[in-house]
Order: structure tokens, then C-alpha cells, then sequence
């Protein structure tokens, strides 16, 4: 399966504003190339808090083919919210949801953070490719795009493949290949 890793994140390397969680601060224009892209991809990986903030967004009917996987501490606590084979709640490890959803069928998963998700998904070498918008904007602190927990994320060695000016100003779509 090939696993594709997507962030926005200011010129300075955040993917949040300060404390505030979530993409709001993300140009229309990066909405627009994010939503190109997840329709070429049947399966989603994300943390609890990235899907309590994008759920209305990434709802199944909005992108039908999608199954979504919430990597969460306590996921007996959503069990409410899951729908079989669409909506799933999780605490396993990269590597067994990898497994499970190859053996689903699954062939192209993205990685959509926070930053433990994404130090996670690196650390266990299971990304692929890193796609990066970069808006135009420094924040001077925030959640960094690997981790969140004050320890540095994982060593990972990239290659640019493309880049794209998305709107005129910026921002600009980074496409890189993780070296291996």
C-alpha cells in the first residue's frame, strides 16, 4: 500500500496556530488541491483531534470511497460514532493498520496528523511520500508538523519531486518522495 503523508503548515514548520488546533488558517487554495488529492486515495489515517476538528468535512458521503481510520487513546469511547468498513477507532499500531487495511484492499492511505500521528507514521517507515502545502505565513509556535509531546520527531530523509506555486503569493505544494 502506498501511504502518502499530507500536512499544511506555516513557512516556520507548524501545523497549528499557537494553541489553536486545526487547519483553519489554510488558504482555499490548499482546501481545494487537499481535496484533489484524498479522492485518489481509499483510505485516511488520523488522530482524534484532527477528526473531532474535520469531521463535518471528511464526511462519507463527501468522499465516499474513503475509509477512515482515528487513531485514539481510548477508542471505547467512540465506539458510538464508528460505521463498519467506513469509520473505525483505533490504538493499534502503524504497522497492524498497514496490515489490516492492505488485506481490505486498501492501495493508497493518507496520513492526515496531527503531529504524534505523523512522528508515528514516519518513525515505523511506513510513509511513502510527503505532501506539503506551505502557506504564507509564520507563526512563531504551534504544533509541529512530527510531534507535540516536547521530544523531536524522527529522522527522515526526503526528495523533492514537485513543487507548485497554488496561488499567486503563495502558498506552495511540495511533493516529496521518502528516501529509504
Amino acid at each position: 500500500m502506498h501511504v502518502v503523508l499530507f500536512a499544511v503548515q506555516s513557512v516556520d514548520g507548524y501545523i497549528t496556530r499557537q494553541a489553536k488546533a486545526g487547519d483553519g488558517f489554510a488558504s482555499e487554495a490548499d482546501r481545494t488541491h487537499f481535496r484533489e488529492a484524498i479522492r485518489a486515495c481509499d483510505a485516511c489515517v488520523m488522530g482524534g483531534a484532527t477528526y473531532d476538528l474535520a469531521k463535518a468535512r471528511m464526511r462519507p458521503e463527501a468522499f465516499p470511497a474513503l475509509r477512515r481510520v482515528v487513531w485514539t487513546r481510548s477508542p471505547e469511547t467512540r465506539a458510538a460514532e464508528a460505521l463498519p468498513g467506513v469509520l473505525e477507532f483505533t490504538r493499534e499500531k502503524p504497522v497492524e493498520t498497514v496490515a489490516r487495511l492492505r488485506a481490505d484492499g486498501r492501495r493508497r492511505c493518507a496520513v492526515l496528523g496531527g503531529g504524534r500521528v505523523n512522528a508515528a507514521w514516519l518513525a515505523a517507515g511506513l510513509v511513502d511520500e510527503v505532501w506539503l502545502t506551505v502557506e504564507s505565513a509564520l507563526f512563531g509556535g504551534g504544533t509541529p508538523l512530527t510531534g507535540d509531546d516536547g521530544l523531536p520527531g524522527p529522522e527522515v530523509a526526503l526528495r523533492l519531486l514537485e513543487a507548485n506555486v497554488l496561488a499567486e503569493g503563495g502558498p506552495v505544494s511540495l511533493r516529496y518522495e521518502v528516501k529509504r
